[in-house]
């Protein structure tokens, strides 16, 4: 909203003061849930929303694991900070690969998704409704949702920011 700052002098003096609480956020772009063949490239982007400055760092986690370094697993990592930009690239995903993937920035909240690695499997298969498996039948499917939503409640969480611009008038 718009503030104005008053002196009491003669002239008097304001100054009006633009308030906006702006919250940064890291975007995954894509559906939450993402599907590869087994050997395929896995290839994550994170770009930064509504941020005004770039981070100082950029972290990925696997599962709860950061995996920035992670060069011997597949696992490759640049970030382009002054663009507000990090990826995560795997050249032949593996079914060790599946799972949770979170970008966290040091100056944003963090953004997730959920990778599966399928070996011949039918994305379809595993979706809900139509005549795709049921809930009931798939244990391991409810225990990794249950996983997911356990473990990204622990994630970091970062405070709003406020930003001031000012207007003379």
């Amino acid at each position: 909203g718009l503030y104005e700052c008053q002196v009491s002098s003669h002239p008097p003096i304001s100054i009006f003061i633009d308030l906006k609480v702006v919250e940064a956020r890291a975007e995954i772009p894509g559906p939450l849930e993402k599907f590869l063949k087994l050997g395929s490239l896995l290839k994550l982007t994170c770009t930064l929303r509504q941020s005004p400055e770039p981070p100082l760092y950029v972290f990925w986690y696997h599962n709860n694991r950061m995996v920035n370094y992670d060069n011997d697993r597949g696992v490759n990592v640049t970030s382009e900070l002054a663009a507000k930009s990090s990826s995560l690239t795997i050249a032949s995903a593996t079914r060790d690969h599946s799972g949770n993937y979170s970008c966290v920035p040091n100056n944003a909240q963090p953004a997730s998704t959920v990778v599966h690695i399928l070996n011949g499997e039918n994305p379809a298969a595993m979706q809900t409704g139509g005549r795709g498996l049921s809930w009931l039948h798939c244990p391991s499917l409810i225990l990794l949702v249950a996983s997911v939503v356990t473990s990204s409640s622990s994630l970091p969480t970062r405070p709003s920011r406020v930003f001031l611009s000012s207007r003379g008038l």
